[in-house]
């Protein structure tokens, strides 16, 4: 399939000199992530002509040793770069940090915790004052619960204006999850299908075949729910099924999946699980209730959506790893071919990311039997970008289309928060139920069973 680029008009240009202050410099996304991405964007020069890229934190490394802690850069791009140790919760020491550049980008690479001190204190030391120059990046998770997010949220709006809050989930910075939008709302093919008329139910994956090893600790205060359930599959079903905004814009982006967002609810199907050898792992709670699966429906009660299930599953140690949307159509409503209907709409994000559609057509030979076939468009790896780089680049621009506004934290938290319920007035099981690495979770404990498109 050949495919013909076309730029549209939300791509502008960088502001001419922008600061860049990257909190928790000395940590492994910094070096990992955030520097390679900012890397990626002055090779392809899309960083402004005057840029400045300053680490901070609480270590005092020379300025030297923290670049070649980097790794291996060019000259050309290290010159750009400082440091200056600071701490975020101490206002004194953040008067240090540049503030005479056109516009100015503080990304928090900080634990959660630290987030209320530190816009508190970035505000104090003067350096947010200016909306149109300042912007605060925020990595997820926002909040640890509802509560906890609308407390955090009443910090933000006393100290800063929503347009200056851009929260990350960097699925929304991938190209295959930008393609979910160009997809529907790109081309007429869909439209007409996308609704409770014509698809019987929509399926979602975020599946992986690693175990926690390694992370268990950080696993054990976030599980399933949070890490992945809250935000990453909300923000990919919520791209599924909001409304077409009237203009490709941020503001009427995230105002439409605000709104399907507050329309969603959890089914009674919701079950989570935990792989058999989890307490094993280091840092585990022997008694640890955290799960590393959870599935079960979502209902969208609204025109477009109501009575379609929307079935969703996450889970550690599963059999394939992928993260994939399969919208499953109605059967014709009479009968005239033998053989089951299985038109599907697949769109597999990763790995091997790809668009199928899938319908029947005749067999070849004298019966009427129906036999499946594919159209499958391979999504170009070649120019496909990393989510920070996009992310990065967004926020540097001032576009806010690929981050988090408020109210989809809070609506993503509601929907979820009875999962997160402990003790023995929860509304639902919280307990998870135990289930074999390698296995697609403990569906085979309860009589929950639904007839899943397992990937593969």
């Amino acid at each position: 399939m050949t495919i013909t680029t076309r730029k549209t008009m939300t791509e502008t240009a960088p502001p001419t000199s922008s600061g860049i202050v990257i909190f928790g410099a000395t940590g492994d996304l910094c070096k990992k992530k955030l520097i390679p991405a900012l890397y990626n964007l002055w090779k392809k020069d899309l960083l402004p002509e005057n840029f400045v890229i300053t680490g901070s934190a609480r270590r005092e490394p020379t300025v030297q040793q923290w670049k070649e802690s980097l790794g291996e850069y060019p000259e050309e791009f290290l010159y750009h770069l400082d440091y200056i140790c600071a701490d975020l919760s101490m206002p004194d020491t953040l008067s240090h940090l540049p503030d005479y550049l056109e516009d100015n980008t503080y990304f928090l690479s900080v634990p959660p915790e630290r987030y209320e001190n530190a816009i508190v204190n970035l505000k104090e030391a003067g350096l947010l004052e200016d909306p149109e120059r300042s912007r605060v990046v925020i990595e997820k998770p926002f909040g640890h619960d509802y509560k906890s997010a609308h407390h955090l949220q009443s910090v933000v709006e006393r100290h800063l204006r929503e347009k200056q809050v851009y929260r990350i989930d960097h699925y929304l910075g991938k190209d295959t999850v930008n393609n979910i939008l160009a997809t529907r709302f790109g081309n007429i093919l869909l439209e007409p299908l996308w609704n409770r008329n014509c698809i019987d139910e929509i399926q979602i994956y975020a599946t992986e075949t690693i175990s926690c090893d390694g992370r268990s600790q950080y696993y054990e205060t976030a599980g399933a729910v949070r890490d992945m359930l809250q935000n990453h599959i909300l923000q990919v079903y919520s791209l599924i099924t909001m409304e077409a905004p009237c203009k490709m814009d941020a503001k009427e982006i995230r105002r439409e999946k605000t709104k399907v967002l507050a329309a969603t609810r959890l089914g009674e199907d919701m079950i989570l699980g935990q792989y058999d050898t989890y307490k094993s792992e280091e840092g585990v709670d022997p008694n640890s209730h955290t799960p590393t699966f959870v599935a079960g429906t979502l209902y969208c009660d609204n025109w477009r959506w109501e009575g379609v299930p929307f079935r969703v599953m996450t889970g550690k140690n599963m059999p394939y790893g992928c993260v994939e949307v399969v919208v499953k159509l109605k059967t014709p409503p009479l009968k005239l071919y033998d053989g089951e209907s299985g038109d599907r709409i697949v769109m597999r994000l990763q790995p091997n990311p790809h668009l199928d559609i899938r319908m029947e057509i005749k067999s070849p030979g004298l019966d009427n039997n129906l036999e499946l076939a594919t159209l499958t468009h391979a999504y170009p790896q070649d120019r496909a970008i990393d989510g920070y780089e996009k992310l990065l680049y967004d926020a540097i621009k001032g576009n806010q289309s690929n981050f988090v506004h408020a109210d989809e934290v809070m609506e993503s938290w509601r929907i979820v928060d009875d999962l997160l319920c402990t003790g023995d007035s929860c509304p639902i099981r919280t307990v998870p139920y135990i289930y074999a690495p390698g296995s697609w979770g403990p569906w085979h404990k309860v009589d929950r069973i639904t007839d899943w498109d397992y990937p593969a």
